[in-house]
């Protein structure tokens, strides 16, 4: 009940086009992924009771939580060490007319072989508008040895995306890992994003 009551308060929320003020520089209400229509007491993946508030899912892969109060804030999602991960970093980014592809580069610093993983790329425009996303996928990566690939976006300019967020990666198959016990996020987790000078890109 009191879930129901607080989904119905945040999409009104919502609807009044009120935002918190929060740590982040957006600007723009998230698009949360769950029906508020749907029954309150079942469990579902993407909208889950904490302390704090409730921890939303959106369709770009952020969590939102949804405070008490009746505000939200985008929740950041802590990474490992980048010595003990998949340490991925932008290599590279080239501008076109109508178009960015920007070089990504992982290291396998995991100690075991990275047989494959799909992580997914989003790019929001200055609006902080989803604007694409893309995928690549990365594989045999033996321990230290690195893999270079590349994406792109089509009809957005490089100076144009305001940011890149790497999410998705489900159904990897490294170490432990495989699409038969893994659970959600774990592919991520392993998975260091790179600070870049040339663009931002998070986790």
């Amino acid at each position: 009940m009191y879930l129901l009551s607080m989904i119905a308060a945040i999409m009104m929320l919502f609807g009044m086009n009120v935002c918190a003020e929060t740590d982040t520089d957006a600007t723009v209400e998230p698009e949360l992924l769950f029906d508020p229509e749907a029954d309150a007491g079942e469990d579902t993946d993407t909208a889950i009771d904490t302390d704090e508030g409730i921890d939303v899912l959106t369709p770009d892969g952020r969590h939102v939580l949804l405070m008490d109060d009746h505000t939200w804030k985008y929740i950041e999602v802590e990474q490992g060490l980048p010595s003990e991960s998949a340490l991925m970093k932008v290599a590279n980014i080239k501008e076109f007319t109508n178009a960015c592809k920007i070089g990504i580069r992982i290291t396998n610093n995991l100690g075991y072989f990275i047989k494959s993983v799909v992580p997914s790329f989003s790019a929001y425009n200055r609006d902080g508008v989803l604007y694409e996303t893309v995928s690549k996928s990365f594989s045999s990566i033996k321990p230290t040895r690195e893999q270079y690939r590349q994406i792109q976006f089509v009809g957005l300019r490089c100076q144009d995306i305001s940011r890149i967020l790497v999410h998705g990666a489900e159904h990897c198959h490294m170490g432990d890992l495989d699409k038969f016990n893994e659970e959600k996020g774990e592919c991520l987790a392993r998975i260091y994003v790179q600070a870049s000078d040339q663009i931002e890109i998070t986790k």
